[in-house]
């Protein structure tokens, strides 16, 4: 297991199931795929620098956001 893969979670999506690391109760081993208790298996990709699974990175649309400095 190379440090990115325990460092970042599986899908960097907070509200994904798979929101989870490598070593996290209930996670057997590491890498770009995994198997869910259906028997689904999903990959993961980097998207814009983030990893997502499959489906989150189908759905994700990327926000700019642009801060503009205080008024002096």
């Amino acid at each position: 297991m190379n440090g990115l893969e325990k460092e970042f979670p599986f899908c960097s999506n907070p509200d994904c199931e798979l929101y989870v690391r490598a070593g996290d109760p209930g996670v057997l081993g590491c890498g770009n795929w995994a198997e869910l208790p259906d028997g689904r298996i999903v990959g993961r990709s980097i998207c814009c620098g983030v990893y997502l699974c499959d489906r989150c990175g189908r759905e994700w649309r990327p926000i700019r956001a642009f801060c503009w400095p205080a008024a002096m």
